[in-house]
């Protein structure tokens, strides 16, 4: 099937993940030591934060442009450095003409446009806004390069198609942004209404219970099956080799994995219901106070839900699952008190 063949290149593609983080890291580093320093310099003779590289917006500006580092990592090592020097040569400018008959082949087709999506998503968060329009045109310069040192190296086909897909790509990518952008000003804009905000999240609150609680009414088995299959693409991430093993040690990694995994997804959900009650209760300013009463209601309602899990086969309702969510509800409000403090200090510098 078309979607097993994009699932196993996809896995593939995640196995690069590690090392593009660790070079993303030292890109951080070393970036963020040289604009503290020039901030510093900046202040110390009296000049605008402007004239700083990343300006007044330096934090988000690093963390968009280390995450745009570790997508140019992963997709040199995608389509240079795991393919051997001369294993490749060929020109081909017929438009769809690598379409071809098979679904392995549709499949490159179409990955072709999902490896640049995310350039189309970062580079307008990393430009300036007058320098907006260039995305697309960057994602067709990108592709050009690519397909000439691919040509030049043997690594890869030549391939119009490739130009095309990829710049299809960045040209969703951009549209993606536009629209979430949209979206993002459109709910701010109701939000900032009187009384709004609260019952926007109250409502988000409510949907999310019924997602945790469609989750919990699974039965013990299906669950399992769900965790194992997450259980897998982490493995693709973290494991190396793991494309390369059979399938009965990909199992074994799948279910070695399986409880961090399964517990982990507990943490991340009530770390988000944990985030929406304190939009529920939070007025001007986030307190202490507002904090613990929002990982108080979702522990509580981690509470009932391990009573739901009593009723559904194969479950059971434990002490150390409430104590697991009521620590993700923890972490959820830390990290939005984060964000909060971070978004009203840039509020602050503009």
């Amino acid at each position: 099937m078309l979607i097993d063949c994009m699932m196993a290149d996809i896995a593939e593609v995640l196995s690069y993940l590690p090392t593009a983080i660790l070079v993303g890291a030292a890109y951080a580093l070393v970036a963020g030591i040289v604009f503290r320093f020039m901030r510093k310099r900046a202040a110390s003779s009296g000049d605008t934060p402007g004239k700083v590289p990343f300006g007044e917006n330096s934090v988000f500006k690093l963390t968009i442009s280390t995450l745009l580092v570790i997508y140019v990592v992963v997709v040199l090592m995608t389509v240079f450095f795991s393919r051997e020097l001369g294993s490749r040569d060929g020109i081909d400018m017929r438009i769809l003409g690598t379409w071809g008959t098979t679904m392995q082949d549709h499949a490159w087709v179409l990955e072709n446009v999902l490896l640049f999506i995310p350039l189309g998503l970062l580079l307008p968060l990393l430009l300036p806004k007058r320098w907006h329009p260039i995305t697309v045109p960057a994602g067709l310069f990108g592709s050009i390069c690519i397909e000439f040192v691919q040509l030049r190296t043997g690594r890869g086909f030549c391939q119009l198609d490739d130009i095309v897909m990829n710049t299809l790509g960045a040209l969703a990518g951009y549209l993606l942004w536009l629209a979430g952008r949209g979206l993002l000003r459109g709910i701010l804009r109701f939000c900032d209404r009187q009384g709004r905000r609260r019952g926007l999240f109250g409502v988000l609150a409510l949907l999310w219970m019924l997602v945790i609680f469609s989750f919990s009414a699974q039965p013990a088995d299906e669950s399992t099956q769900t965790s194992l299959r997450v259980g897998r693409a982490v493995c693709a991430v973290i494991v190396p080799d793991y494309a390369q093993m059979t399938q009965e040690q990909q199992t074994a990694w799948a279910e070695r994995i399986e409880f961090p995994v399964r517990k982990g997804a507990h943490m991340t959900e009530y770390g988000v219901l944990a985030m929406l009650w304190l939009g529920v209760l939070a007025g001007e300013e986030i307190t202490r106070k507002r904090a613990v009463i929002a990982i108080a209601l979702t522990a509580l309602y981690a509470s009932t839900d391990e009573f739901h899990q009593l009723f559904v086969p194969g479950r059971s309702g434990q002490v150390r699952d409430v104590l697991i969510d009521s620590c993700g509800a923890a972490i959820g409000v830390l990290i939005a008190w984060g964000l909060i403090r971070i978004y009203s200090n840039r509020e602050k510098q503009h």
